[in-house]
């Protein structure tokens, strides 16, 4: 058992604990008392290493906010992340400077992440400079030493990410929208990153190009055994991309499971409205799943309700659900869900079978 243990937490790569992310927000008066917008709260998730896990969910739901606040780049006001074992919230500023050598994004909009003033090699090569600069000192390499060292990783990200040679002396706007996120996939390949977040990745790109950046993340993940922190609001995208899924509303994870559970039998109310959303050439599953409206819109993240967050806009909700937060709990199906109103063997309180 002890053995069992070992292996699992050497499998683990991410551990995210009881997360919570809070904005100070300013009302006018004197004596007004403080309020807080709650963007995080209180989200617990693994990572294994060389898989990928997705946050979904619609736009305000926080996902994006988690993913800043693993990185640092927003401060979290409670919990704990465990990247490699090391307590990323801890961490000093030189020590954090060094860490985050293994931590790197791939950003949303690849024509705004890159800087239009650098050639597309300097781009890529900038990580290797103002990350890794510190350990080439240290290993007592020249500086011609280490400036060849950057050259060639510059060669070898570009022709890993289909980018000829010659590309490497464009800017950006010489670049197709694809081929800038391509860019970007090298410039977060320099440093070995042991995690890439990858923040909407494809949602910028026109749907045929979306494919490529995809099966490239894909191909490069099994050649180089990365592991993804996968941000998304498109499940289509995500069935394609992920071995597990959290589904989040207003902060909170309402469903967690892997994606075949997920997708094959969805569990949570909210989920089960974002999958009926999503377009299927196949009429198997157009025939299995009835559309879900979700009316409204979500409640104010200032003073979210004492109950259930999507009870407003939930087809099956009952007046205890607006009573009592539900907690993530697992059910027989394997599943975590914060839903009171499934049962303990998963199933569902919304019927998806026509």
């Amino acid at each position: 058992m002890e053995s069992r243990q070992t292996q699992d937490e050497h499998d683990t790569l991410l551990e995210v604990e009881n997360l919570t992310v809070r904005f100070p927000v300013k009302r006018g008066g004197l004596f007004r008392k403080k309020q807080w917008l709650h963007a995080v709260d209180d989200i617990s998730f693994t990572i294994k290493r060389g898989e990928t896990l997705a946050l979904v969910g619609e736009s305000g739901s926080g996902k994006t906010t988690a993913a800043l606040a693993v990185a640092r780049l927003v401060n979290a006001h409670a919990g704990h992340v465990h990247l490699n074992n090391q307590d990323f919230l801890a961490l000093d500023d030189e020590q954090l400077r060094t860490a985050r050598a293994g931590l790197q994004f791939i950003f949303q909009d690849p024509y705004s992440s890159l800087n239009p003033r650098l050639k597309a090699e300097a781009i890529v090569r900038e990580p290797l400079e103002s990350l890794k600069s510190s350990n080439r000192q240290n290993s007592g390499a020249s500086d011609a030493n280490t400036s060849q060292d950057h050259d060639r990783i510059v060669d070898e990200l570009f022709e890993a990410v289909g980018l000829r040679p010659e590309q490497k002396k464009l800017f950006p706007h010489q670049f197709s929208g694809g081929q800038r996120q391509r860019i970007g996939i090298a410039r977060a390949l320099a440093t070995e990153p042991a995690l890439i977040i990858c923040d909407e990745p494809v949602s910028a790109l026109d749907v045929a190009v979306q494919a490529q950046i995809l099966n490239l993340l894909r191909k490069l993940q099994t050649d180089r055994n990365l592991t993804y922190l996968f941000i998304s609001h498109d499940l289509g995208v995500v069935q394609h991309m992920c071995d597990t899924i959290a589904v989040m509303y207003m902060g909170k994870i309402v469903e967690y499971a892997d994606r075949l559970s997920l997708f094959n039998n969805p569990q949570h109310p909210y989920t089960a409205a974002l999958l009926s959303a999503v377009p299927s050439v196949d009429r198997n599953r157009r025939s299995k799943f009835k559309r879900i409206l979700i009316p409204g819109d979500m409640p104010d993240a200032i003073n979210p309700p004492p109950g259930c967050r999507f009870s407003s806009r939930c087809p099956a909700a009952q007046p205890a659900c607006e009573e009592s937060q539900p907690e993530l709990t697992a059910k027989k199906s394997g599943h975590l869900v914060a839903c009171h109103l499934v049962s303990e063997t998963g199933e569902s309180p919304i019927h998806f079978k026509r």
